[in-house]
């Protein structure tokens, strides 16, 4: 192999895999809730009522029903993610981050097979959508790239330019986000369901050649690790799941366990915010008065997801060479409270794009969670306390859906707005636990840059 291939070989790791996987992720969420809104309505009412549905007074019962369809697929896919999620990252501390990062794409190719015969014929009830999601929660999902990606980076990185290097894996979220609401919003306005799930199904097997041909394994991690004896290969899930939590609830110097429960529940708040987020800003920005059709959405989450993906590659780093990275998490915060603020009251698209560009700098706060927690544990249990984030955000999927897809329709009359109120609030708190983190004192160094 050439010598500059090797260096980019060595530069780009995970990063590509975390693109294609998002931009996944991004055209299956959009394109779900559409193609689950659109079936809604013609089992309940004729088609041409449907090819009309923002003048129409049925809009409401159709939003009502997709609403908790949304909420049964995601509290399955939240439920039946919990046991792997808690077993992977410990068993990947010993055998290797990359089965991590191939089983949740050969589970999605599956979920987009089912998806596309469930379009394809047309007397299928809707409800067939929760095999899909059994399907991609029986692999971890994203959780597990998640665990798998960052404990690989984690793996991969000194700790002192690690927040760095993790805030270029997290862009690639935004990034992915921003193809992939692009790809979702065209496909679906100009051609039909089945080409997109076919696109997402192609993302996930370009993914999995990527990890298969291309990734190396981490220097750090290879010495240490080696191949796995019979007996630890078949070790007892329950030993695994021990490990998880031990790397969580051990004791450590000074108050280094209370730094990282702060931080976990930092990382809960955040994906609860996430997970309510994705599964009611389409039903809530195709209601009246904002009446977005499904281009328009694409348009408006692509570039929000641009704007996330530059800050965090473009400004974070820059900024980290004047301001303490607690500062920037604790500022993260506050704009994203001020961003939902304006959401909620919004009544025109000029005012959604200004939340967009407000709420720019947020992902700033999860990278900073994420890297403090990295740094907190031992190299070895870099997996089980990713995989115990993980489990975490997992059940932020259930707890999210639960939380928003119950209180949209309750407030959709009255204030539809009410859920973003509720997210501020979230946003807030982890403000105040960011505050208490910074001023807990470091047992090392390197462990918080004090401001």
């Amino acid at each position: 192999m050439p010598v500059w291939a090797e260096r980019l070989r060595r530069a780009i790791t995970v990063e590509p895999v975390m693109f294609l996987y998002m931009t996944a992720t991004f055209i299956f969420s959009l394109t779900c809730q559409q193609f689950i809104i659109s079936r809604v309505c013609k089992e309940l009412y004729e088609e041409d009522i449907c090819g009309h549905l923002q003048s129409n007074k049925e809009h409401n019962e159709i939003q009502k029903q997709a609403s908790y369809i949304l909420l049964l697929f995601t509290a399955v896919m939240s439920f039946v993610s919990i046991p792997p999620a808690m077993l992977l990252g410990s068993w990947s501390d010993r055998a290797g981050r990359k089965f991590g990062m191939i089983l949740p794409s050969v589970a999605s190719i599956a979920a987009g097979a089912v998806l596309i015969v469930i379009a394809e014929v047309e007397n299928i009830n809707i409800y067939w959508t929760v095999a899909a999601s059994i399907l991609i929660g029986l692999s971890g999902g994203y959780v597990s790239m998640i665990l798998s990606c960052f404990s690989y980076l984690a793996d991969d990185t000194e700790s002192s330019n690690r927040t760095l290097r993790m805030a270029i894996v997290e862009s690639m979220i935004f990034i992915g986000g921003t193809v992939g609401f692009l790809l979702s919003g065209f496909l679906v306005q100009y051609f039909s369901f089945t080409p997109t799930f076919g696109v997402f199904c192609s993302c996930h097997v370009l993914s999995m050649l990527y990890v298969l041909l291309l990734l190396r394994n981490p220097e750090s991690s290879v010495e240490g690790r080696g191949i796995l004896s019979g007996d630890e290969a078949t070790r007892s899930v329950w030993s695994y799941a021990r490990l998880t939590c031990r790397a969580v609830f051990r004791k450590r110097p000074g108050q280094d366990r209370q730094k990282l429960h702060f931080l976990l529940l930092c990382t809960f708040l955040n994906n609860v915010i996430v997970v309510g987020e994705q599964a009611i800003l389409l039903l809530f920005l195709t209601y009246p008065p904002r009446q977005f059709n499904s281009q328009l959405y694409g348009v408006f989450n692509a570039t929000r997801m641009l704007l996330l993906g530059f800050f965090l590659m473009g400004l974070f780093p820059l900024l980290m060479r004047y301001i303490g990275e607690m500062t920037l998490a604790k500022v993260g915060s506050i704009l994203r409270m001020v961003s939902f603020l304006l959401l909620a009251f919004s009544t025109n698209t000029w005012m959604v794009f200004l939340f967009a560009v407000v709420g720019a700098p947020v992902g700033v706060t999860q990278t900073v969670v994420r890297s403090l927690s990295s740094r907190i544990v031992e190299p070895d249990e870099q997996g089980a306390m990713f995989s115990f984030s993980a489990s975490v955000e997992t059940s932020c999927i259930l707890v999210g859906a639960v939380l928003f897809n119950g209180l949209y329709p309750l407030t959709l009359v009255t204030f539809p707005g009410m859920c973003f109120v509720v997210m501020a609030v979230f946003a807030f708190i982890i403000f105040i636990f960011i505050q208490w983190i910074s001023e807990i004192p470091p047992s090392h160094p390197v462990l918080v840059t004090q401001d």
